[in-house]
C-alpha cells in the first residue's frame, strides 16, 4: 500500500516535490502524470515532477509494485 505524503492545495504548477509513504512490501513505485510515466522510484519514494508552466488540471497516479 502507498499514500501520497505531499499535499497540493490550490493552483499548483511548475516543478513540485512528490513524496510517497509505502509499506514494507513495496519494492518500487511508478508515477504517472496524465497517463504518461514520469518516474520509477525505489525507497525513499520521492522525486520532483514538472507540472508545466500554466495552471491546469492534472492526474497524478502512483502504482506500487512488489519484488
Amino acid at each position: 500500500m502507498i499514500s501520497f505524503a505531499s499535499l497540493f492545495v490550490g493552483l499548483v504548477f511548475g516543478i513540485v516535490n512528490v513524496q510517497l509513504v509505502a509499506t514494507a512490501e513495496v519494492h518500487r513505485v511508478e508515477l504517472f502524470l496524465d497517463g504518461s510515466r514520469v518516474a520509477e522510484l525505489s525507497a525513499p519514494f520521492a522525486t520532483p515532477v514538472d507540472l508545466g508552466c500554466d495552471p491546469a488540471p492534472h492526474e497524478l497516479v502512483a502504482v506500487a509494485r512488489d519484488a
